[in-house]
């Protein structure tokens, strides 16, 4: 009887941990660990990276990680509310599309985040944005539709408006930011500053129904109940084997 009970209660205790480390695991990939800038002025890639082990999470305040917040990556990996926390220098939807004319030189940053689903043609953990830190009104940041996130397309594509805060951080990389393009008469055409794998949606907003992060990964709450149980199933186990033994012990010694 006890072996048969300490079996049972392994196999959960085993069942318990497996689960918890399965939800926990996709947690562990949902930053970015480079980034590299490449455009006109430039005598070589600009590389911005984090500690080897690390990765770069919005609002963390390092070099990358303020790039990432500010060209919008988190926010074309997990739509615009992350967790509905907003970052003050997080770009904002770009309506109607700039005119080509006013969008200035443009860098392409290759974002490295590790655990991405490529689409096909796309590389192996990298998204892709073109910065334009000269357009007319301030920073323009183009995403390329057609990639994908964790699991599923990108939950925004298309033009984003920087915020200052872009500018100043590109200058400190060594990005040849310089003075903003005049603004264009609005009735000059738009039309995408580089070749895309698709059409650029024109102002398409985020889909409705668009998951956020949380509901990819198991949340903090889940993960603590279930290392509870298991916590309490161990500590319940290790008692009644002792009372058992204990009982055992008195009804074999000696009257």
């Amino acid at each position: 009887m006890p072996r048969r009970f300490i079996a049972l209660t392994s196999l959960a205790v085993g069942a318990a941990l497996t689960v918890t480390v399965t939800l926990a695991t996709p947690a562990l990939a949902k930053g970015t660990t480079q980034a590299s800038i490449t455009g006109p002025g430039l005598a070589h890639p600009v590389a911005v990276s984090v500690a080897a082990g690390s990765e770069a999470l919005p609002g963390q305040g390092d070099a990358l990680s303020s790039l990432a917040d500010q060209t919008g990556l988190f926010t074309v990996l997990f739509g615009p509310s992350i967790g509905d926390v907003r970052m003050p220098d997080m770009p904002s939807r770009l309506r109607p599309p700039p005119a080509a004319a006013t969008l200035g030189p443009k860098y392409t940053v290759t974002y490295t985040v590790p655990g991405i689903t490529p689409a096909p043609g796309q590389a192996n953990d990298q998204i892709r944005q073109y910065l334009y830190p000269r357009a007319a009104g301030g920073p323009a940041i183009y995403t390329l539709p057609g990639q994908r996130g964790f699991g599923q397309p990108l939950q925004a594509t298309g033009w984003l408006r920087g915020t200052p805060q872009l500018t100043a951080t590109l200058t400190r990389l060594g990005i040849p930011a310089g003075a903003s393009l005049p603004s264009a008469p609005s009735s000059a055409a738009s039309v995408p500053a580089a070749p895309a794998p698709a059409a650029p949606a024109p102002a398409a907003a985020a889909p409705a129904a668009a998951p956020k992060p949380n509901d990819t990964t198991a949340p903090a709450w889940l993960i603590a109940t279930i290392a509870s149980a298991v916590a309490i199933v161990i500590a319940g186990t290790t008692s009644w084997l002792l009372r058992w033994k204990q009982r055992r012990t008195a009804g074999h010694a000696p009257v």
